[in-house]
């Protein structure tokens, strides 16, 4: 899910179905036949506990209790091996009720894309350090780029609109993620405590600084992006008119 990537949904994989915890124990019996479902279901269920950077190749092969060149005979190389996940995740995802107001139907699209998202880090990841499109996502493209245009953008200015959007859409999401645990961040206490007789602008904001939700505030902020953006466009139309 993302300007040209995808969104998923945690599932659960194949637990119990590599070798034992601890790696102790053989396995009873002939191992499952390898199958790329059985992979791709491994794969997720990694990545959902431990994290995109936790999948290789050889790790799977591991849970599946067998050798990593078998897995390359389902599996061309990681990088397909995450496109497989993402249009698995995004096929079993249930789409959106949408509203028929031009702006209200943008803003449930893009809201569900970021819920989506927020609710599997591990995509965000994925999506920051690559150039992965699942298939199964192009309904979303085509809905939101459709959105933009019933706004009263032009493609071309759909494009880039949308660009904007996921640029803000991905950052936010890897901001929240990385945050740190008890400690306020640095982004927060260099600025709120800023000399006010050096740096009085910034000095002033720091009950802004120090707002408990001043990274919550998503739907507000999308808002307030979207106007500007379908507003611009509003205001070449009447000087051209």
């Amino acid at each position: 899910m993302s300007e040209h990537s995808a969104s998923g949904t945690a599932g659960t994989g194949p637990a119990g179905r590599g070798p034992a915890a601890g790696g102790g124990a053989a396995r009873r019996g002939r191992p499952a036949r390898l199958s790329r479902d059985r992979i791709v279901e491994a794969a997720l269920d990694i990545v959902t506990r431990e994290g995109s950077r936790a999948l290789t190749m050889r790790r799977v092969a591991e849970t599946l209790g067998s050798a990593p060149m078998s897995i390359y005979r389902h599996v061309r190389d990681k990088d397909e091996l995450l496109l497989l996940l993402l249009d698995r995740i995004v096929a079993r995802l249930p789409r959106p009720v949408l509203p028929e107001e031009p702006r209200a139907r943008l803003l449930a699209l893009l809201t569900w894309q970021h819920d989506e998202l927020a609710a599997r880090p591990w995509i965000v990841d994925v999506l920051g350090r690559g150039d992965l499109l699942a298939p199964s996502i192009l309904w979303l493209l085509e809905e939101i780029y459709a959105a933009w245009q019933a706004c009263g953008l032009s493609l071309e200015q759909a494009a880039t609109a949308n660009r904007i959007v996921w640029n803000f859409l991905l950052g936010g999401l890897a901001q929240h993620a990385d945050r740190p645990g008890d400690r306020p961040p640095y982004q927060v206490s260099v600025p709120a405590e800023a000399d006010s007789a050096r740096y009085p602008t910034v000095a002033a904001l720091r009950p802004y600084w120090l707002s408990p939700d001043r990274r919550e505030r998503f739907a507000d902020d999308l808002a307030v992006l979207v106007d500007a953006l379908t507003a611009r466009r509003a205001t070449r139309r009447r000087a051209d008119d």
